[in-house]
């Protein structure tokens, strides 16, 4: 007992320490504006150098995420099918793949899958 609170304010006490750390080292970087600014051979640039992100590829990289998460909720399942009872796990893989589709057509209607140029 003793043990695990010892090891545990070890730890809280390191915490702390890189948290202050962290906290200096950002209080010496100040925002320059020169700093921050392209670079073209002492000139003015010639055109913006942020060019606007595509809102397309934003809710592709979403679309990817939720199947991914869904992707990695089916594995436990797949590793745990001997150990279950088969009704519930085949209402469970059926529920999970049910809301797999509907979020597939949901997708597919409210216009995510389409790339408009």
């Amino acid at each position: 007992m003793l043990l695990n609170l010892i090891s545990m304010l070890t730890m809280t006490m390191i915490l702390m320490i890189l948290f202050m750390i962290m906290i200096l080292i950002n209080m010496k970087m100040k925002f320059n504006h020169n700093k921050s600014a392209p670079f073209e051979c002492g000139f003015d640039p010639f055109n913006k150098s942020r060019i606007p992100f595509s809102l397309n590829f934003y809710l592709i990289a979403i679309i990817f995420l939720i199947f991914d998460i869904e992707i990695s909720i089916i594995l436990p399942m797949i590793m745990n099918f001997k150990i279950s009872n088969m009704i519930y796990f085949n209402l469970m893989f059926m529920i999970f793949f049910m809301f797999m589709i509907i979020t597939i057509f949901y997708e597919w209607k409210f216009g995510s899958l389409n790339w408009k140029i």
